[in-house]
């Protein structure tokens, strides 16, 4: 196989900076809300902190080389990768029209394939299994442009029934590319049983738009729509790959409880 150069991660310098933005905006909007605090923004009745799940569907974009040997040499589509995500969140508001939301995923495909054009010696197919496990961790720096809420007198803070925000973050992704069954070798024509395997953590980061839907001042659910950027060097068994990338979109929904 021939020995590719590792592609740059869309720009190294530009990741760091954006990353280095985010979270200089999240540090200064939480500087902020300290001060806030001694302000007339701030009210014991309004809740401090939220906490929820969320699910959805993971599309991966699927974009590097590796990919196009799998669904090339094996019966696999990259539409295989999708699959269902699970997370759940912990958010502060901070000032009026931001919250920082801390938060974890899972998602895992798996999906069984064939050699294209070989088998096996007595003519049954080449058989082997393709599993894909994503687990990011981030941070989102929630911007909220309209009031996401308002005091009824001295009581009650009662949300806005409709909080649409963007936002913008950054965290780590670790990822668990798995092949194991039987394999062709192209070049001998040798047939043979073996795992295949790469893992490790990358940087990522994302951008994201949503909505909150508010129930009752203390229950709202979510939905949003989130593209991610990530790549990684492949380990282990890949070798002569560009690294492979791990973008992609979710879209998501959950509910929420305010503390």
């Amino acid at each position: 196989m021939k020995t590719r150069q590792h592609g740059s991660f869309f720009g190294v310098t530009r990741f760091y900076r954006l990353a280095v933005l985010i979270f200089t905006v999240a540090f200064v909007n939480t500087a902020a809300y300290a001060q806030v605090r001694s302000s007339s923004d701030f009210n014991p009745l309004k809740p401090k902190v939220f906490i929820g799940g969320h699910a959805g569907l993971s599309v991966p974009i699927a974009g590097s080389d590796v990919y196009d040997m799998m669904t090339s040499e094996l019966t696999l589509e990259k539409s295989d990768f999708r699959s269902f995500v699970f997370g759940g969140d912990f958010g502060v508001p901070i000032a009026s029209h931001f919250a920082i939301v801390a938060g974890f995923e899972y998602s895992r495909s798996t999906t069984r394939s064939e050699s294209r054009g070989y088998v096996e010696d007595n003519g049954d197919p080449i058989e082997q299994t393709t599993q894909f496990d994503r687990y990011p961790i981030t941070a989102t720096l929630r911007y909220y442009p309209g009031k996401t809420g308002e005091f009824a007198g001295s009581y009650a803070w009662i949300p806005t029934r409709l909080n649409p925000y963007i936002g913008a973050g950054g965290g780590a992704l670790y990822y668990d590319l798995h092949q194991h069954g039987r394999f062709v070798d192209t070049s001998t024509m040798n047939i043979f049983s073996t795992t295949l395997n790469s893992s490790g953590w990358t940087p990522t980061i994302h951008i994201a738009g949503g909505m909150d839907i508010n129930l009752t001042p203390r229950i709202f659910v979510n939905g949003e729509f989130r593209y991610s950027r990530a790549r990684a060097d492949l380990s282990n068994s890949f070798t002569g790959f560009d690294p492979i990338d791990l973008s992609g979109v979710r879209i998501l929904g959950g509910i929420y409880f305010r503390f």
